[in-house]
């Protein structure tokens, strides 16, 4: 079961709601795959996150740390840089609580 507080707090700041559209429309893979790996499974790293929001590292790693406490993203170290994926199962069980909360049809 999903903690629905924590995921309507934490998509409550319009930066993360953002974010987590970025994550959910990526099509593309990340600038930053594995050394010696050509892994470019769809996610965003700090750097494409620092440069689409003009935030230093430390903001973006704040921002990503309540999505990651949410449930909604997991992330992967690749070298110096944290890549981030959407947690679809998460967010699927977050609006299927939704529904169930609201009665929604």
């Amino acid at each position: 079961m999903v903690n629905s507080i924590k995921i309507a707090k934490a998509l409550s700041d319009p930066i993360r709601y953002k974010i987590l559209q970025m994550l959910a429309q990526k099509e593309t893979g990340c600038c930053c795959p594995l050394p010696g790996e050509d892994d470019r499974r769809p996610g965003l790293c700090n750097c494409e996150l620092m440069a689409e929001f003009g935030m230093i590292q430390s903001r973006v790693s704040y921002h990503m740390k309540e999505l990651i406490e949410a449930g909604l993203v997991n992330e992967e170290p690749r070298g110096k840089w944290r890549v981030y994926f959407i947690n679809t199962k998460t967010l699927r069980e977050y609006i299927q609580q939704l529904n169930h909360d609201f009665a929604l049809k």
